[in-house]
């Protein structure tokens, strides 16, 4: 099982938007561009896209304004632990691929307690989704063949990254940010409410 981590497993999607809104604003860097289409690519991707020449020091401030809100408002989706300990039992293998920095993801992990059998992030890999790259890494460090894996997540760049992988079955969370992904319903993907709704249409 594949699964996202931020807005899928933990409450953490809207704190990634903020963290970037409140450097920028720290940084004075004004971009015209919709936060909400950037999340679930790599941190330093949406550095860059942000803040051009001054991405790295935009990439320092966002990532410590985040470690402080996750401390402090991270919880876990409703039956996100649930659907990990229960899809653990019936013998899936758990990875959490996350475009997040690895420092941020084990942070949001530890808050949300949950600890998967593998963590792919963003600084692991050279493509992020949606490249489907860090999937296919997952799958060959699990010994998992596609066409019998499950991928969870809640974006766009989720979606790609899980379809382009060969997964067998693709969940799509509506999520925090609120984007219409209602179109990824006839491309072979279950849009869902919480990981509630991946329990039972896994009957885990």
């Amino acid at each position: 099982m594949i699964l996202d981590l931020d807005g899928t497993l933990a409450t953490t999607a809207l704190l990634h938007k903020e963290a970037w809104e409140l450097a920028m604003k720290r940084l004075g860097i004004n971009a015209n561009v919709n936060l909400d289409l950037l999340m679930g690519k790599r941190t330093l991707d949406i550095a860059k896209t942000l803040a051009g020449e001054r991405y790295q020091e935009l990439f320092e401030v966002k990532n410590d304004i985040f470690d402080e809100l996750v401390a402090r408002k991270a919880m876990p989706l409703p039956c996100a632990r649930e659907m990990v300990e229960r899809a653990r039992s019936k013998g899936y293998s758990i990875a959490v691929v996350t475009s997040s920095l690895r420092r941020s993801a084990s942070k949001s992990l530890g808050a949300i307690g949950v600890t998967p059998d593998l963590l792919i992030a963003g600084d692991d890999v050279e493509k992020g989704k949606p490249d489907p790259f860090p999937v296919v890494l997952a799958l060959q460090r699990l010994r998992a063949l596609p066409e019998v894996s499950v991928g969870v997540g809640d974006t766009l760049h989720d979606f790609h990254a899980f379809k382009g992988a060969g997964l067998g079955r693709i969940f799509i969370l509506k999520g925090e940010l609120g984007l219409d992904l209602s179109w990824i319903a006839s491309q072979g993907a279950a849009l869902v409410d919480s990981p509630c709704n991946v329990i039972k249409a896994l009957d885990l």
